[in-house]
Protein backbone atom coordinates (compact mmCIF):
# COMPACT_ATOMS: atom_id res chain seq x y z
CA UNK A 1 0.00 0.00 0.00
CA UNK A 2 2.83 2.10 -0.76
CA UNK A 3 1.08 3.97 -3.52
CA UNK A 4 -2.11 4.80 -1.83
CA UNK A 5 -1.46 7.45 0.77
CA UNK A 6 -4.71 8.99 2.55
CA UNK A 7 -4.44 12.62 1.79
CA UNK A 8 -6.00 14.10 4.99
CA UNK A 9 -3.23 12.50 7.74
CA UNK A 10 -0.45 13.07 4.92
CA UNK A 11 -1.28 16.73 4.43
CA UNK A 12 -1.50 16.75 8.62
CA UNK A 13 2.30 14.81 8.93
CA UNK A 14 3.62 17.18 6.04
CA UNK A 15 2.08 20.07 5.89
CA UNK A 16 5.11 21.99 7.40
CA UNK A 17 7.90 20.97 5.79
CA UNK A 18 6.55 19.18 1.74
CA UNK A 19 5.24 22.93 0.56
CA UNK A 20 1.34 21.64 0.95
CA UNK A 21 -0.65 24.22 2.33
CA UNK A 22 -2.78 23.29 5.41
CA UNK A 23 -6.47 23.40 4.13
CA UNK A 24 -8.52 22.89 7.07
CA UNK A 25 -12.17 21.62 7.15
CA UNK A 26 -13.52 24.33 8.97
CA UNK A 27 -12.83 28.19 7.33
CA UNK A 28 -12.37 31.35 8.95
CA UNK A 29 -15.51 33.43 9.75
CA UNK A 30 -14.36 36.43 7.70
CA UNK A 31 -14.02 34.23 4.50
CA UNK A 32 -17.71 32.84 4.57
CA UNK A 33 -18.79 36.78 5.56
CA UNK A 34 -16.65 37.66 2.53
CA UNK A 35 -18.84 35.15 0.34
CA UNK A 36 -21.46 36.50 1.55
CA UNK A 37 -20.90 40.09 0.76
CA UNK A 38 -20.09 38.67 -2.76
CA UNK A 39 -23.28 36.51 -3.36
CA UNK A 40 -25.39 40.00 -2.22
CA UNK A 41 -24.18 42.11 -4.85
CA UNK A 42 -23.90 39.65 -7.74
CA UNK A 43 -27.64 39.35 -6.46
CA UNK A 44 -27.84 43.15 -6.91
CA UNK A 45 -25.66 43.50 -9.64
CA UNK A 46 -27.99 40.91 -11.19
CA UNK A 47 -31.62 42.48 -10.39
CA UNK A 48 -30.04 45.94 -11.48
CA UNK A 49 -29.64 44.59 -14.58
CA UNK A 50 -32.13 43.19 -15.46
CA UNK A 51 -34.63 45.65 -17.61
CA UNK A 52 -38.01 46.42 -16.46
CA UNK A 53 -40.77 44.58 -18.02
CA UNK A 54 -43.13 46.64 -19.68
CA UNK A 55 -47.10 46.74 -18.31
CA UNK A 56 -48.47 44.70 -21.02
CA UNK A 57 -51.78 46.70 -21.28
CA UNK A 58 -55.21 44.90 -22.97
CA UNK A 59 -55.85 46.00 -26.65
CA UNK A 60 -58.74 48.69 -26.38
CA UNK A 61 -61.81 48.05 -28.50
CA UNK A 62 -64.98 49.63 -28.62
CA UNK A 63 -67.72 47.67 -27.12
CA UNK A 64 -71.40 47.07 -28.63
CA UNK A 65 -74.33 47.98 -26.51
CA UNK A 66 -77.82 46.49 -27.72
CA UNK A 67 -79.62 49.09 -26.13
CA UNK A 68 -83.29 49.29 -26.16
CA UNK A 69 -85.20 53.09 -24.90
CA UNK A 70 -88.15 52.85 -23.63
CA UNK A 71 -90.23 56.17 -23.04
CA UNK A 72 -91.83 56.12 -19.77
CA UNK A 73 -95.35 57.84 -19.04
CA UNK A 74 -94.52 59.74 -15.91
CA UNK A 75 -98.23 59.91 -13.88
CA UNK A 76 -98.54 63.12 -12.12
CA UNK A 77 -99.90 62.85 -8.80
CA UNK A 78 -102.48 65.58 -7.87
CA UNK A 79 -105.31 67.21 -10.33
CA UNK A 80 -104.96 66.95 -14.19
CA UNK A 81 -104.57 70.00 -16.46
CA UNK A 82 -107.40 69.90 -18.62
CA UNK A 83 -105.22 72.68 -20.88
CA UNK A 84 -102.39 70.23 -21.28
CA UNK A 85 -104.60 66.78 -20.94
CA UNK A 86 -105.10 64.92 -23.96
CA UNK A 87 -108.58 63.25 -25.23
CA UNK A 88 -106.90 59.47 -23.65
CA UNK A 89 -106.36 61.18 -20.18
CA UNK A 90 -109.30 63.10 -19.73
CA UNK A 91 -111.58 59.52 -20.49
CA UNK A 92 -109.77 58.37 -17.22
CA UNK A 93 -112.11 61.31 -15.04
CA UNK A 94 -115.03 59.54 -13.66
CA UNK A 95 -118.09 60.32 -15.87
CA UNK A 96 -116.32 61.54 -18.87
CA UNK A 97 -116.18 58.83 -21.79
CA UNK A 98 -114.48 59.03 -25.33
CA UNK A 99 -117.34 60.83 -27.17
CA UNK A 100 -116.93 63.83 -24.04
CA UNK A 101 -113.21 63.72 -23.99
CA UNK A 102 -112.83 64.83 -28.12
CA UNK A 103 -115.90 67.39 -26.81
CA UNK A 104 -113.38 68.90 -24.07
CA UNK A 105 -109.88 68.78 -26.67
CA UNK A 106 -112.09 70.38 -29.81
CA UNK A 107 -113.79 73.10 -27.92
CA UNK A 108 -110.10 73.74 -25.96
CA UNK A 109 -108.85 73.92 -29.99
CA UNK A 110 -111.33 75.95 -30.91
CA UNK A 111 -111.70 78.97 -28.09
CA UNK A 112 -108.42 78.53 -26.47
CA UNK A 113 -107.20 77.32 -22.96
CA UNK A 114 -109.79 77.07 -20.29
CA UNK A 115 -109.64 79.65 -17.80
CA UNK A 116 -111.09 78.17 -15.06
CA UNK A 117 -112.26 74.73 -14.10
CA UNK A 118 -115.78 76.24 -14.15
CA UNK A 119 -115.28 77.29 -18.27
CA UNK A 120 -115.96 73.38 -18.58
CA UNK A 121 -119.76 74.11 -18.65
CA UNK A 122 -119.68 75.56 -21.48
CA UNK A 123 -118.77 72.24 -23.17
CA UNK A 124 -121.58 70.76 -24.84
CA UNK A 125 -122.38 67.23 -22.47
CA UNK A 126 -120.79 69.03 -19.25
CA UNK A 127 -123.24 69.95 -17.04
CA UNK A 128 -123.20 70.63 -12.99
CA UNK A 129 -123.41 67.20 -11.50
CA UNK A 130 -120.47 66.36 -14.08
CA UNK A 131 -118.32 68.85 -12.73
CA UNK A 132 -118.85 68.51 -9.47
CA UNK A 133 -117.79 64.93 -10.01
CA UNK A 134 -114.69 65.75 -11.21
CA UNK A 135 -113.69 68.98 -9.77
CA UNK A 136 -111.30 67.36 -7.04
CA UNK A 137 -109.25 65.52 -10.16
CA UNK A 138 -108.86 68.74 -12.77
CA UNK A 139 -107.35 72.17 -12.28
CA UNK A 140 -106.26 74.55 -14.87
CA UNK A 141 -102.79 75.90 -15.67
CA UNK A 142 -102.14 78.89 -17.49
CA UNK A 143 -100.15 77.99 -20.86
Amino acid sequence: MNGSRNWPEFLKKNSGCSGFRNFSPKAPPRFWVACFLLFVLLVYLGVRLIPPAKPSLPELRPIVVDAVVLPVAFVEEGPLDINRATAAELEKLPGIGPALARRIVEWREIHGPFRSVEDLLQVPGIGPKTLEGIRDKITVMPP
